[in-house]
C-alpha cells in the first residue's frame, strides 16, 4: 500500500518587517497579514555576510491566542505554521503565485 501523506510545518524566528493590517473577509474569519524577515549570518575567513528572507505571514486571530496589539514593526516573534500557495491570473493574463505562512501558533519573544 502506498502512503501519500506528508508534513507541512514551518518554524520561523524573525522580526516583523511591515505594519500588520487586518483583512476583512465576507464568509471567512478576519486575518492579520504582515511581512516577517529572517536573517542568516555567514562567516568566511575574516568576512561576515548576511542573507535575509522575507515571508508573508497570515494570522487568523480566531484560531490563535494572538492579540493585534502584540504585533508591531520590529517585534521579534516565533511562528509555527504551514505553507499555503495561492495562484491567480493578473491583469496581463499572467499566472502569478504567492506562498504564505498560515500561522498555527505565534509567540512574541521581545
Amino acid at each position: 500500500m502506498h502512503n501519500n501523506s506528508g508534513v507541512n510545518k514551518v518554524f520561523l524566528v524573525g522580526h516583523i518587517k511591515s505594519e500588520p493590517r487586518r483583512h476583512k473577509h465576507q464568509n471567512k474569519p478576519d486575518t492579520i497579514c504582515f511581512n516577517l524577515v529572517t536573517s542568516e549570518h555567514f562567516r568566511k575567513g575574516d568576512q561576515t555576510s548576511a542573507h535575509e528572507e522575507h515571508h508573508s505571514i497570515v494570522v487568523c486571530p480566531e484560531t490563535t491566542d494572538v492579540k493585534e496589539t502584540d504585533l508591531y514593526v520590529g517585534r521579534l516573534i516565533h511562528v509555527t505554521g504551514k505553507l499555503q500557495t495561492k495562484s491567480w491570473i493578473d491583469e496581463n493574463r499572467v499566472k502569478r503565485y504567492k506562498t504564505e505562512i498560515m500561522v498555527l501558533q505565534l509567540e512574541p519573544l521581545t
